[in-house]
């Protein structure tokens, strides 16, 4: 029996390799994505960059300003990997970067995703930066055998989001583009 995690592995190179002018149903385009308000500023926006703090190696902790956040509302600007299906979706992966994900790069650490939950299924997967509001959980999450993140957003709303927003200039060293 193939597991989701095997499938998502499986499909995940194909997924980000799909040109953008291929998805017909971008959160750039009208779609249902745009009616979702800011959190009425009581949302903490958080950075890759601070949650890459977790030391995961060594039975770290996460540093004191980072547990702070734990059971907070906060929001984040990231790329959506769907987990196991494209369509529909209630649970994917945010990353910091499109390619972060891909064959190509070392994959991301435990401690660079975010696993997402929505209460209200999102119609289909876009390549577009998108902004993940809801509430944070500090909790290594388990896939299969596998450490898959220690974050997770429960009940998150999204809604699109723009590159400038995105953190595109503050990635990890091991991260590289196609030709770097």
């Amino acid at each position: 029996m193939i597991s989701r995690f095997s499938v998502l592995l499986l499909i995940l190179p194909f997924l980000l390799l799909i040109p953008n002018s291929s998805n017909a149903n971008t959160l750039s385009e009208k779609s249902e994505f745009e009616k979702f308000e800011a959190i009425a500023g009581d949302a903490a926006r958080i950075y890759f960059r601070q949650l890459r703090d977790y030391p995961l190696r060594g039975g770290g902790t996460p540093p004191d300003e980072l547990m702070a956040m734990n059971g907070k509302d906060v929001e984040i600007v990231g790329f959506m990997i769907p987990y196991d299906r494209i369509e529909n979706i209630t649970t994917f992966i945010l990353l910091q970067a499109p390619f972060m994900g891909c064959f190509h790069v070392p994959p991301p650490q435990a401690n660079e995703t975010i696993l997402v939950h929505t209460d209200k299924p999102i119609r289909s997967y876009t390549y577009d930066p998108i902004m993940v509001s809801g509430n944070l959980t500090i909790e290594e999450v388990h896939m299969e055998g596998y450490l898959i993140s220690v974050y997770t957003i429960d009940s998150a709303e999204i809604r699109p989001s723009t590159n400038e927003d995105a953190e595109l200039d503050d990635l990890p060293p091991n991260f590289h583009l196609y030709g770097d």
